[in-house]
């Protein structure tokens, strides 16, 4: 290795340094030597618009790739969700890092919040984004608030907030993290990538250089991430559909899953169109390009039934009536209510559905010491807690039970749980813990409403005993589409020799996802 002195070019926020400084310190642990030079972008110096309303392309990144071609810099440290698709002539991305968490932030004021409604904001919140594609999908999730274009690096933003401009703002997580931001003064909702899909390549650092330059390329193939540039590959290879820009309604997210890759993508023409959303698995960035070609031209389904009421502000209602799709939604299953009695003491309270929350808290009165905890099995559960508790400890993630209960059970150590549970609960939960922790009320009962179901293009059920209500009313499925709410929804679909596409999330937008795929 020379004695070479490497150049970084950065740009001169907090983020941006961070970065810098993060490979300096790379570059450190290698022996090798650098310097930084800070460089100032189209992006930093107009403040007064929002990202799709700039013209032209690169506007973080343009000043600092014509220092690379100049040779006044060796290398360049992106927000690799910043980059156009394709590099300039004579310039290259080398490798890129390790990912941070991909997910959105929302952080709120806390008068601004309400748990109970989508995205966890007040109705009728200002909220602040200048993101194309955060507008799409917030406008799409959450059609009641208003919408204002916010620039500036985190902290100020974060200050805007905070002097009242806005009732919410939206980042990336991956920023937060890395600057070590003390947000606890408001409220902050990881929201899930699976349901809020972001940029292709979010989280991710990208290494760029001159395509002559071997020994950079040399010293960055050191400290790259191949399997991080493969999955990038993928997410990119969408974006590249649309011409490569970054300030586009375009989400992308892949990750690891069984056949390769599970990749989902929203995507419109303008934030203010409805975004359509997809999903599939590939191999590679190839076959991701050739299905997501595919599903471009493929046409939505005429009809759709769901074995669930919706209500007015449901996003999947809402989603059919602005494609027309014909929707039928219509519960299987009547919910009787069960007296109970409270044990004498628990230190939990574990909902592991919307049912289970609303017969707990209908009995009254219910006495629930100030000192217990309440947890939930998912978002749609924590959802309808809310309307009756102000704090939910424990919120499960996905709609795989088994996972569920895993984390659950770290979280709940030795101290004892109380399951509000129906008479034909499946006891996923109760079963990974130890019986001496466990107290149940049996707070409702199921019982099947047989009806004969029109004939639909996709079938959505949302439980085990939904399903077994459909059959056992002579209805049959044919070769349509069908869908299932999650594992044990699959898996009784199964009995009945029906094959389905099941949520990995147990949300309307996954739904949504499935039914548009």
């Amino acid at each position: 290795m020379s004695n070479r002195v490497i150049r970084i070019g950065s740009r001169g926020s907090d983020l941006a340094l961070w970065q810098a400084n993060f490979f300096m310190g790379e570059l450190d642990a290698i022996g090798v030597s650098s310097e930084l030079i800070i460089i100032t972008t189209k992006g930093d110096k107009i403040q007064n618009l929002s990202f799709d309303k700039i013209e032209g392309k690169g506007f973080f990144t343009k000043e600092i790739e014509d220092h690379l071609l100049d040779d006044k810099i060796d290398i360049a440290i992106h927000s690799h969700k910043d980059l156009e698709t394709e590099s300039p002539p004579g310039l290259s991305i080398s490798g890129v890092s390790y990912r941070e968490d991909p997910a959105e932030l929302l952080l709120i004021r806390k008068e601004s919040v309400d748990r109970t409604l989508d995205l966890e904001f007040k109705k009728g919140a200002v909220v602040g984004t200048s993101s194309a594609r955060r507008k799409a999908q917030i406008n799409s999730l959450r059609p009641d608030i208003t919408l204002k274009d916010i620039r500036g690096n985190v902290p100020t933003r974060i200050k805007k907030l905070r002097d009242g401009q806005f009732d919410a703002i939206m980042l990336a997580k991956a920023g937060v993290n890395r600057l070590n931001l003390d947000v606890s003064d408001l409220y902050a909702v990881r929201v899930d990538e699976r349901k809020f899909i972001p940029a292709p390549a979010q989280g991710v650092l990208a290494y760029q250089c001159r395509e002559d330059d071997s020994e950079m390329h040399s010293i960055i193939t050191q400290m790259a991430d191949e399997g991080m540039a493969h999955l990038v590959k993928i997410e990119r290879a969408i974006l590249n559909k649309f011409g490569g820009g970054c300030h586009k309604p375009i989400g992308a997210y892949a990750h690891p899953a069984e056949g390769g890759y599970k990749v989902r993508v929203t995507y419109a023409q303008d934030w203010e169109d409805t975004p359509r959303r997809v999903s599939f698995v590939a191999k590679d960035s190839e076959e991701a390009r050739i299905k997501f070609e595919a599903l471009q031209n493929k046409s939505l389904p005429t009809s759709v039934f769901i074995s669930r009421d919706l209500s007015d502000e449901s996003f999947l209602k809402r989603q059919c009536q602005l494609t027309g799709v014909r929707l039928e939604d219509q519960p299987l299953i009547k919910v009787k209510s069960l007296e109970f009695e409270l044990p004498e003491s628990f230190d939990c309270v574990f909902f592991s559905s919307r049912n289970s929350v609303r017969e707990f808290f209908r009995q009254s009165p219910i006495s629930v010491s100030s000192g217990v905890t309440m947890a939930a099995f998912g978002e749609s559960t924590a959802k309808e807690l809310s309307h009756f508790v102000n704090e939910i400890a424990f919120i499960g993630s996905g709609s795989d039970s088994a996972l569920v209960a895993q984390n659950f059970k770290e979280f709940l150590g030795n101290r004892s749980v109380l399951f509000p549970i129906s008479e034909q609960s499946l006891r996923t939960i109760q079963s990974s813990l130890d019986l001496a922790q466990v107290k149940e009320v049996i707070c409702y009962s199921t019982t099947a409403e047989l009806s004969k179901i029109e004939p639909v293009d996709c079938y959505v059920f949302t439980s085990p005993s939904n399903v077994e209500s459909f059959f056992t009313a002579g209805n049959s499925i044919g070769k349509s589409k069908v869908i299932a709410i999650g594992p044990s929804t699959e898996k009784a679909l199964k009995k009945h020799n029906i094959d389905s596409l099941s949520a990995n999330i147990p949300d309307e937008t996954e739904l949504w996802t499935l039914i548009a795929s």
